[in-house]
């Protein structure tokens, strides 16, 4: 660490009071000026000639408007090439017609005739000596424009290559680190990391349910207390409406305005629809925190719409409502709860977290100040996200679900940086670092206005992380849903799918892993409805659906943890067309480089076939 960061780390304190308060006057400006200044680094090692770049980005965006300019005129002449087909193709019929008998009156035979003549004659002049050699002008034109497009997009990307090749994985969790020392983020999520969460807070084994899959996990600790974001992909049922039409004719006896009856023929279609369950996917995200603080306390809350209620006559009266009834239910002594209001009405109505096993160890938690701060952070929504946020806590084990997680990945992947255009790489990194620094310091901040969850650390040694440790089985699940769960999906699914991972075996210092993936085929039902019809009878109106049936595959692939240096030399292998000395290792390998990734210090592989 140079003077500059250890200066800067050591300016940050260790405890963060007031989170909200100490983001908006600390940490948001701080890590704006880390970020600013690591791009600034990152510009001036890659010598990207961006007088040229900028240049090359101007010239693009003037052609590409060029391009859409020629694109519409093209259009429109096919389309006028088109009207004068047709009117050509009048101009015919209107020659013709005459010369069939009955077709066209014969005092008006020679206008016909004429005006055919004068329509298709005047149209195929036009075609010929103006609409095509326009339309074929201006197709020249767009081919040369698109040509000059794709040639100018790919210099454009060639001249910011040694910019896109030295963003790494791990840029935003160091940026993070010098600007909040107290958090400390793991290059992966290691078996060590797992057995702590297990043993030392008790994380149950069977934690996520078959339906969810890990896509992303970034784990950690903050001041020596393990942490690990988690980005779920969930499998639910929802329902799908198919419909089905059947007509159906029936004769009816009527009378005419004489008041003579006949029998007609009357129509009607059949409208029927059936419901059907139908598998659903969401992403969501979740964050797990181990902290030794009251340790046999367990209690749930969820958002409030109260939180952000004003003082308007209407909203405090659903305050004084809801206030009502929690103080008559912390008075009940007759059921089972052991639920004591505290002073704080105001903390006891936002946080609403009524089912607490232990009033001793809550109060233990929520000091005033941990009550008064939980209360700003659940009313602030200038600097974070307001109450978004469910808490639950099951003893040492903590679990944040908060909505904005859901709306934001966490995967460090720095291809999510790349772009051709310098203006636009500086702008893109700062967006996105300093939104994935709140995502992560919005979704800590509950346990953040809890001084007593800083003050008190792991019971064991503050774990460290050692290069060429095993990953866990989450970051092993992550690592196959990022080679895509195309590759170990059922031939018949028709559905998302979602990956689990077995057994793994371990030979020298590559896993194979097992890999499950289950999806859902669809199998074409039919059903029938009764529907009354116009005809006075019921009728059985065909459905078809689609029953979605579970479909499974077992398939594996190969990784390594920390790349043995003599295969790690390269910065970012496998990225841009550059060889690395990981595609030899490919090569010799018999891999090919599309079935192989390299991911946060980890190589994973497919096997051939």
């Amino acid at each position: 660490m140079s003077p500059e960061e250890e200066a800067r780390s050591s300016s940050v304190p260790e405890e963060i009071f007031q989170p909200v308060e100490s983001y908006r006057d600390r940490y948001r400006q701080a890590f704006h000026e880390a970020a600013a200044e690591e791009f600034q680094h990152l510009r001036e090692a890659a010598l990207v000639d961006e007088a040229a770049n900028r240049a090359s980005v101007k010239e693009l965006q003037e052609t590409t408007a060029q391009a859409q300019s020629a694109s519409s005129t093209h259009t429109l002449c096919t389309c006028f090439v088109t009207l004068l087909v047709l009117v050509a193709l009048g101009g015919c019929a209107a020659v013709i017609a005459p010369m069939l008998e009955d077709v066209v009156p014969q005092e008006n035979e020679a206008a016909c005739l004429y005006w055919g003549l004068g329509l298709g004659i005047g149209s195929l002049v036009l075609l010929f000596s103006v609409a095509l050699p326009w339309k074929k002008r201006t197709k020249e034109r767009l081919a040369l424009l698109n040509a000059k497009v794709q040639e100018l997009t790919q210099l454009t990307w060639q001249q910011m290559e040694p910019l896109n090749q030295r963003y790494d994985w791990e840029q935003i969790p160091r940026l993070i680190r010098k600007v909040c020392p107290m958090l400390h983020f793991d290059p992966y999520f290691t078996a060590g990391r797992m057995t702590e969460l297990i043993n030392d807070f008790d994380l149950p084994l069977n934690f996520l349910e078959e339906h969810q899959s890990v896509v992303f996990a970034q784990s950690g600790d903050m001041r020596g207390n393990p942490f690990v974001f988690l980005e779920l992909l969930n499998q639910d049922w929802g329902s799908e409406t198919y419909y089905g039409h059947l007509t159906i004719h029936w004769q009816e006896r009527v009378r005419d305005s004489e008041g003579k009856s006949h029998w007609v023929t009357r129509s009607e279609t059949l409208t029927a629809s059936y419901t059907a369950p139908k598998p659903v996917y969401d992403t969501r995200g979740l964050l797990l925190y181990g902290n030794d603080a009251a340790p046999t306390l367990c209690f749930s809350r969820t958002p409030s719409s109260l939180s952000q209620a004003g003082d308007g006559f209407l909203d405090r009266m659903r305050k004084k409502s809801e206030l009502k009834k929690l103080k008559k239910f912390s008075e009940n002594l007759d059921d089972e709860s052991q639920y004591t209001m505290m002073s704080n009405e105001e903390f006891e109505l936002l946080f609403h977290a009524t089912d607490r096993s232990d009033e001793v160890q809550f109060r233990l938690l929520f000091t005033p100040l941990a009550m008064s701060q939980m209360v700003h952070l659940l009313k602030d929504s200038s600097q974070g996200y307001g109450d978004d946020f469910a808490f639950t806590k099951l003893g040492r084990l903590n679990a944040i679900s908060a909505r904005h997680l859901n709306h934001f990945s966490l995967d460090t992947n720095p291809q999510a940086f790349a772009s051709n255009s310098i203006d636009q790489a500086e702008e893109g990194f700062m967006k996105r670092s300093e939104e994935y620094f709140r995502q992560v310091y919005f979704a800590l901040a509950p346990f953040l206005c809890i001084p007593l969850y800083q003050q008190i650390q792991s019971a064991r040694t503050i774990y460290g992380y050692k290069p060429g440790e095993m990953s866990c089985s989450w970051e092993q699940e992550s690592l196959a849903n990022y080679l895509g769960e195309g590759y170990f999906s059922h031939p018949q699914s028709i559905t998302r799918n979602i990956l689990k991972v077995g057994r793994v075996t371990r030979k020298n210092n590559a896993g194979n892993v097992q890999v499950v993936s289950h999806g859902f085929k669809g199998v074409q039902r039919r059903t029938y409805v009764s529907v009354w019809g116009g005809d006075g009878k019921c009728h059985d109106v065909p459905v078809d659906w689609i029953e979605y049936l579970p479909v499974q595959r077992t398939s594996a692939f190969s990784l390594a943890e920390q790349i043995p240096s003599d295969l790690a030399a390269k910065v970012q292998p496998l990225r841009g067309e550059e060889r690395t000395n990981l595609d030899e290792f490919l090569e010799q390998s018999g891999l090919q480089r599309n079935n192989a990734v390299y991911r946060r210090h980890i190589f994973a592989w497919l096997s051939p076939q």
